[in-house]
């Protein structure tokens, strides 16, 4: 039985339909965590905060307890405390006087054993009665493209966490390497150099993205803990999976090339296409790219520009999940 998910043209049609969707999952009364990036201050294209306020209306109407919520980012940024993350958010027009529900930013988390290892997943989310993902989809320079499953695997995820799923992604050189040049060509970040018969990482900085492990013909690079890409879903299939309800919006519009973290998030890379809502994050993610894919006649676009195939963290997680990738996607 293929998986579902529906496609809305206009934001007019999913609010609609958002109406009778939210209501077959989160009940009256349910505390629901409305889970989105908030943006880096610079970027100008991460989902607005106008947009976010519909969704809490709509939840607001069904009596139900909303928050908007994310987690402190690991790397240098105004966001990588609770204090700073809020002061960005509010210059994007994320305040409670404007959402008209608390704005949440919490390092607080549980640990979680997964496949892989164990994850400090955040507590808020996870206290909930329900959890709506609202995700930009759009590039990311590690997993090719980011959207629910990246708002779960990285944006749910503790500080420690975060770090740990990059760094656990970083090569390591083992031998055998005959100088083909093919991790060099294949670093998003331009970060490696060969010279004495074998790859040195130190030109720029590594996201762990594991690109270069992925295109090595002779298997000469392992990852220090596992693939990046393996790592992203299985903390988020960790966490989804302890979810006591899930839906998911993601929003295709301003597709960028780089993520919502990003000051600079790099050129659109395709038109506005619309939004997808799910009742799982891999359902989201799935019909996001195919619809993607559709629409730009590229099966992987971000793979163009970033060259990490998004495709890989998706198959990933529906390893985890213990499903296929089949999906149905109904138009509107």
């Amino acid at each position: 039985m293929k998986n579902r998910a529906w496609f809305f043209e206009n934001e007019k049609s999913l609010i609609t339909s958002l109406k009778t969707q939210l209501k077959n999952v989160f009940p009256g009364g349910a505390s629901v965590v409305v889970k989105l990036h908030m943006g880096e201050p610079g970027n100008n294209y991460f989902i607005k905060a106008s947009f976010t306020k519909q969704i809490v209306e709509l939840l607001l109407s069904m009596d139900c307890r909303p928050v908007v919520f994310d987690t402190p980012v690991v790397y240098s940024s105004p966001r990588n405390t609770p204090e700073g993350y809020m002061k960005a958010a509010a210059g994007h027009g994320y305040t409670k006087e404007e959402i008209g529900v608390p704005i949440i930013i919490s390092e607080k988390s549980r640990r979680l054993s997964g496949n892989l290892g164990d994850y400090g997943v955040a507590s808020i989310p996870l206290d909930a009665d329900g959890v709506l993902l609202l995700s930009h989809f759009k590039g990311h320079i590690c997993s090719g493209a980011g959207g629910a499953i990246k708002n779960v695997g990285m944006g749910c995820m503790s500080k420690d966490t975060k770090g740990r799923i990059h760094n656990g992604g970083e090569p390591v050189y083992t031998d055998g390497c005959t100088q083909c040049g093919n991790c060099v060509d294949n670093c998003p970040t331009d970060n490696i150099r060969i010279d004495g018969s074998r790859p040195w990482f130190d030109l720029s900085w590594c996201s762990g993205c594991s690109n270069c492990i992925l295109s090595c013909p002779q298997s000469c690079l392992t990852p220090k803990n596992d693939l990046f890409d393996n790592l992203l879903a299985d903390a988020a299939v960790t966490a989804h999976s302890h979810f006591k309800k899930v839906f998911a919006v993601n929003v295709l519009r301003g597709i960028t090339q780089l993520c919502d973290c990003m000051a600079d998030a790099g050129p659109v890379v395709a038109d506005d296409i619309g939004y997808v809502s799910a009742n799982d994050m891999l359902s989201a993610d799935i019909a996001s790219l195919q619809l993607l894919s559709e629409k730009t006649g590229e099966e992987d676009i971000f793979k163009k520009y970033n060259k990490v195939s998004s495709w890989r963290h998706l198959r990933a997680a529906a390893k985890y999940m213990s499903r296929n990738m089949d999906i149905e996607i109904d138009r509107e």
